[in-house]
């Protein structure tokens, strides 16, 4: 199915649907695993001037460096290839101990998440976690960075929509090569 938009046709394809929602599904899950979660202040709306908002997303700006964007992309994609393979392994051994069951929320930093797990699947999530943090270590982000920036995409729409074009951006040459 193509699509006019703004003089430009883009051609959408169920595989690019599909990988849009892993990544908003793998974005939900790593916060919840690397145990993000965003901060609430009780700030009345009438407290907040439009020149503060503008400031604030200025330094948002300045904060994430453009190929920080990059690295914090290749670090999601290959996350989420790990993290599929890793749902599937701990799914099939959690079906094996409580058939009928659902896989308990498995949140790396929270070793209380792992308490109450079957060693095998403690083994499989510890060894997910080990392998996540290398990756993003690997694109040469720390675990810290990544989860900052990771908040900065959850708040601010325009970082969202910047990495999702480096996201497609990036899938996109992993196809033509």
């Amino acid at each position: 199915m193509k699509i006019k938009v703004l003089a430009r046709t883009i051609q959408l394809c169920p595989q690019r649907l599909l990988s849009r929602s892993l990544l908003v599904a793998t974005l939900s899950t790593l916060g919840l695993m690397i145990n993000i979660t965003p901060k609430w202040f009780n700030l009345s709306l009438s407290s907040i001037s439009t020149g503060a908002v503008y400031a604030q997303e200025s330094l948002i700006d300045q904060a994430v460096a453009p190929e920080e964007v990059t690295k914090y992309a290749f670090s999601v994609l290959e996350i989420e290839n790990l993290r599929i393979g890793v749902y599937r392994e701990i799914q099939n051994e959690y079906q094996k101990q409580s058939p009928g069951g659902s896989v308990p929320p498995i949140i790396c930093n929270q070793k209380s998440s792992f308490d109450d797990l079957e060693k095998k699947i403690q083994v499989i999530a510890v060894g997910y976690c080990n392998e996540a943090k290398k990756i993003i270590e690997k694109n040469n982000l720390t675990v810290s960075r990544f989860n900052e920036i990771t908040q900065i995409q959850r708040k601010y729409e325009t970082w969202r929509e910047k990495i999702q074009a480096e996201l497609v951006r990036i899938q996109q040459q992993q196809i033509g090569n």
